[in-house]
């Protein structure tokens, strides 16, 4: 009986070639590794390192993965891992993004497109699942089906709409350079805002991903008490309390101090007697690089941290919905 493991696993769209270019010469990346303390095999510090321990710790020689947005925008890699993942995967970050320093070892074999003939119901459907890594055993036999049809089989669409989304996909892939964008979008948006009118743009931009929140800033006099310039509610399952996030902005550049940490921090009671149970606490720094604030990175708070990087790409995030290219 075979031993071989499915499974389906998720890379960072914004940059598909770099991904496909790697995968060419047999590395699989992950994100999350910026740090040469984030090496898995010693990890030393998470900052969301650790949730690629599942993959590391799971996928062996020999098991399948479905990677969706590879090798373009709309189609779907099978790939084969050429080694056991927690014996060949090795820690090198990329010195053009500063980051993507988990590699795993694996190799490209074909690939689909989601509305293809051969491809079932089943693995459509999962293929819409969020994760970054999860397992697909359940639909092993659907996963081999698609391996014994020839390649040129697997790429036909079923019908007009599925050709008019290739045909998208292809020429914005081509077209539409997505780090220029985001770069280019950072820096019109540094010249536009300044102080508190980062607060205001966020509350909007925060509004057109998540419509279904209560989004509203709160900084003013009172923000003093409660450190707190965002404040986004969530529904609770019962009706005396409700879920929150707080965030903080900074428009800081350079080194930024241990003062943003203990600023957010007052959250905590403040929120607890608005009725509000506070789930997560986070600093945004609009100017500033985490390279230089290493020691913010490591704070005992449990306060997540977006720096220039992060930022920008929240608010690719953000634009990419307001124009409809979600």
């Amino acid at each position: 009986m075979s031993t071989k493991n499915y499974w389906c696993y998720r890379i960072d769209t914004n940059r598909i070639k770099f991904f496909m270019d790697e995968l060419n010469n047999g590395r699989l990346r992950q994100g999350w590794g910026w740090d040469e303390r984030q090496n898995l095999r010693e990890i030393k510090m998470d900052k969301g390192a650790r949730r690629n321990l599942p993959m590391f710790n799971k996928v062996k020689k020999g098991d399948i993965l479905l990677i969706p947005q590879l090798p373009t925008w709309g189609e779907i890699a099978v790939v084969e891992a050429t080694d056991d993942w927690s014996s060949g995967y090795q820690f090198n970050i990329d010195k053009t993004f500063n980051d993507y320093g988990h590699i795993f070892p694996a190799k490209f074999i074909k690939r689909f497109t989601r509305n293809n003939e051969n491809v079932s119901g089943n693995l459509r459907s999962t293929l819409k699942n969020p994760s970054r890594f999860w397992n697909i055993n359940h639909y092993s036999d659907d996963v081999e089906r698609l391996l014994n049809v020839p390649q040129d089989e697997l790429i036909k669409k079923q019908d007009i709409q599925s050709r008019l989304t290739s045909v998208i996909g292809d020429v914005f892939n081509n077209v539409f350079d997505e780090q220029k964008f985001t770069n280019e979008l950072y820096k019109k948006l540094i010249k536009q805002f300044t102080r508190e009118e980062w607060e205001f743009a966020l509350v909007n931009g925060l509004k057109e991903l998540f419509p279904f929140y209560q989004i509203e800033r709160v900084g003013g006099k009172e923000e003093k008490n409660h450190g707190t310039d965002i404040l986004i509610k969530l529904p609770s399952l019962l009706d005396n309390y409700e879920y929150a996030i707080a965030i903080q902005v900074k428009d800081y550049e350079g080194t930024v101090g241990q003062s943003v940490i203990d600023q957010i921090n007052k959250a905590d009671n403040y929120w607890e007697s608005e009725n509000l149970k506070l789930i997560e606490k986070w600093v945004i720094i609009t100017k500033s690089s985490k390279d230089v604030n290493t020691e913010l990175l490591n704070n005992n708070s449990n306060v997540k941290i977006i720096f220039a990087d992060e930022l920008k790409d929240l608010f690719n995030r953000i634009a990419k919905n307001i124009i409809g290219m979600k």
